[in-house]
């Protein structure tokens, strides 16, 4: 690390205090994408090394993933077409639900929850929104949502959404209290961070039926194992929620463009 003045990773490399101490010369690290967890951001800017990153690359591609987890639940699109493969034909078995009429919690209000929120207004999707920090009047507004506690969104919605990233407070938040507050017919979709849920508590939950199922696109250890593996009504998919060929191709445009405006203005 030695001699460089820039350090461009995506989330599996850490940087961390020793590779920080080691980078003499290093003035920046950025990161292509979303999610800055990887990364001791608190520790390389006390060292006077800037951090940055382009999560507004991937909100459509993202956005777009979690509407998809959330009809692969209803209609269980995975397990009816494995079926159909296998030479059955089980029209009747498969009867789902419509997203219309139902309502959405999104847990963090931020470019991708809200771009989630316009999105499933147009399915006729009710939407509750809740966020530690306030929501603008103008967003609330355009989406037509209701502002809510956590617990409250937890209990009234059909659908709940997760759009935080991965800190000590939020850590494991979905766990064992606000998954027994869900109605047993609603499903969870997380895209952030796999540590903000439970694994061990969803599996439970899903095994007893106190949902309706979970579909997971990121995990508290990846690959995943463990009980949510074995779990039933998921749909898991290998973190690819940001992975399509328009929001890669931004994600390193935009990183590119703020690391060579960081230096133009230094």
């Amino acid at each position: 690390m030695s001699g460089y003045d820039v350090l461009v990773v995506r989330s599996r490399t850490r940087v961390d205090r020793e590779l920080i101490d080691r980078a003499a010369s290093l003035k920046l690290v950025a990161r292509p994408g979303t999610g800055l967890d990887n990364i001791d951001v608190e520790y390389a800017r006390s060292r006077g090394i800037e951090v940055l990153n382009s999560p507004e690359s991937l909100v459509e591609a993202v956005a777009e993933h979690v509407v998809l987890l959330m009809l692969s639940l209803s209609r269980r699109v995975v397990e009816a077409s494995l079926s159909t493969k296998s030479g059955l034909w089980e029209k009747e078995r498969f009867t789902g639900y419509e997203l219309r009429g139902k309502t959405l919690g999104i847990v963090g209000m931020g470019k991708i929850g809200r771009r989630v929120g316009e999105l499933c207004s147009v399915f006729g999707m009710s939407i509750l929104g809740y966020d530690v920090v306030p929501v603008p009047r103008e967003v609330v507004e355009k989406l037509k949502c209701s502002i809510v506690d956590l617990d409250t969104l937890f209990s009234s919605s059909d659908y709940v959404t997760l759009h935080v990233p991965l800190t000590r407070e939020t850590s494991r938040m979905v766990g064992k209290r606000l998954l027994s507050l869900m109605k047993s017919g609603s499903f969870l979709v997380n895209t952030s961070r796999g540590g903000v849920v439970d694994e061990a508590e969803l599996a439970e939950a899903l095994k007893a039926g106190r949902i309706a199922g979970a579909g997971l696109d990121v995990f508290e250890s990846e690959p995943p194992s463990g009980p949510i593996l074995s779990a039933p009504n998921t749909v898991l998919t290998p973190h690819i929620g940001g992975q399509t060929v328009e929001a890669q191709s931004d994600a390193i445009r935009v990183v590119g463009r703020k690391i060579a405006e960081f230096f133009r203005a230094g």
